[in-house]
C-alpha cells in the first residue's frame, strides 16, 4: 500500500518529518526528511524502497534524535542546579532533598516517564526545564 493515506499516517506516526512516496521501476520508492534539533543544524533523511523499511528508519532516527535531545536537556537542567544524567532513553533528574525525576523522549516530545504524559517538544527545551523544577517545587 503507497497511497495518501498510507502517508498521512506515516506523517501521524513520526510527527515533523516530511513523507513522499513516488513510483519507481519495480514498485515505489520512498523518502522521508526533517530539520535537526535546533542548534544541531542539517537535516535527517531516510530512503527505502519499501514501507516497511522506511518505518524502521524513522524509528531509528527517532532514537538517535531523542539521545542527542536528552543530552542537551541534561545541560540545561545542570545550568539550574539539578544533578541530571543522560542515558539512551532516560534522563534522571536529581533535584532538592534528592529527589529524582525521570524524563525520557520520544517522536519529538520530552515525556514524563511515569505516565507517558507530555512536557514539551525537543525543539524548546527550556519549556521542559521549566515542567522539571516546577515538579520538584511541587513537592517541597
Amino acid at each position: 500500500m503507497s497511497g495518501p493515506e498510507t502517508q498521512c499516517g506515516l506523517m501521524k506516526e513520526f510527527p515533523g518529518w516530511l513523507v513522499e512516496v513516488e513510483e519507481v521501476p519495480g514498485g515505489a520508492g520512498w523518502h522521508a526528511w526533517r530539520p535537526g534539533p535546533p542548534g544541531r543544524g542539517g537535516f535527517f533523511g531516510a530512503q527505502a524502497d519499501e514501507l516497511g523499511l522506511l518505518r524502521e528508519l524513522l524509528a531509528e532516527a527517532d532514537g538517535v534524535e531523542a539521545r542527542l535531545a536528552l543530552r542537551g536537556l541534561a545541560v540545561e537542567l545542570r545550568k539550574c542546579g539539578i544533578t541530571a544524567t543522560a542515558y539512551d532513553t532516560t534522563l534522571t533528574a536529581t533535584g532538592p532533598g534528592g529527589r529524582t525525576r525521570l524524563v525520557t523522549c520520544r517522536r519529538g516530545m520530552f515525556r514524563w516517564l511515569d505516565g507517558d504524559r507530555v512536557i514539551g517538544p525537543v525543539g524548546d527545551p527550556l519549556v521542559t526545564v521549566d515542567a522539571v523544577l516546577a515538579a520538584f517545587e511541587d513537592r517541597a
